[in-house]
């Protein structure tokens, strides 16, 4: 007899959503590394190319799901606000800094729209906290973030709120990023508290469900034997036969 193994292999659209997650977060920092730190020209050709990969990815997802979709001029237009996500840095970051369009590279900040789970929305509060706070508190006086690692440690702590004090801003608007952090980190804390326990409901229904199934399986098939043999059965056992 020959025994067939089946594998386990990972859903294709899963892992495509990691690879777009992923892909996504990476653009996203490469972006404003374009925009705080002096790349050679040859740096900012490589950050294209990979922007415009990203960009490419987006719209053949983008594209495969407007397939997918039963009414598709519909489904365009309920998701207008995902082809500004799909505009590379090719269009939008060019002029230098005196220039509007030098800002427009910040319109793939879209790209977030794609990140809905809560570990994807966590890791970019992480990124955009830490690049927040660095740009507003950095070289301020009395400031205790003074570099891009304090300022990534300070969003972790922030986010986890685990927050162990020996860093914290000091001007305006770094407080209102930490404001806006410390909420946002509420917020996943009990999105995942839900989440979890909507899980573990599911696991106890399902449970109880399968040993109600198990019970009334069991009667019918006692039932049926005693049917089948009913010209053996005894008075007693009629009697008992007949309230089931």
């Amino acid at each position: 007899m020959e025994i067939t193994k089946t594998k386990k292999t990972p859903n294709k659209k899963t892992i495509l959503q990691f690879i777009i997650a992923i892909s996504t977060i990476a653009s996203l920092i490469l972006v404003f590394v374009d925009f705080i730190f002096p790349l050679t020209e040859t740096e900012r050709i490589y950050l294209r190319l990979f922007d415009f990969i990203v960009v490419v990815i987006l719209a053949v997802d983008f594209y495969a799901r407007i397939r997918n979709s039963e009414d598709k001029l519909k489904y365009i237009l309920r998701h207008l606000y995902e082809f500004p996500a799909m505009m590379p840095l090719l269009i939008t970051g060019v002029g230098d800094a005196s220039s509007v369009l030098y800002y427009l590279r910040f319109i793939a900040l879209f790209r977030l729209v794609r990140l809905y789970n809560i570990m994807g929305l966590s890791t970019i509060s992480i990124i955009f906290g830490a690049f927040g706070i660095y740009l507003v508190e950095a070289g301020k006086p009395d400031s205790t973030i003074n570099n891009l690692h304090d300022a990534l440690w300070w969003s972790v702590e922030t986010i986890t709120t685990v927050a162990y004090g020996e860093y914290y801003p000091v001007t305006a608007t770094g407080r209102i990023i930490a404001t806006v952090m410390m909420f946002a980190a509420i917020g996943f804390l009990w999105t995942f508290v839900g989440l979890l326990s909507s899980v573990l409901v599911s696991r106890r229904l399902k449970k109880s469900q399968s040993t109600t199934t198990t019970v009334v399986n069991d009667t019918k098939t006692l039932i049926k034997n005693r049917i089948d043999g009913v010209e053996n059965l005894s008075d007693e056992d009629l009697e008992d036969l007949l309230p089931l």
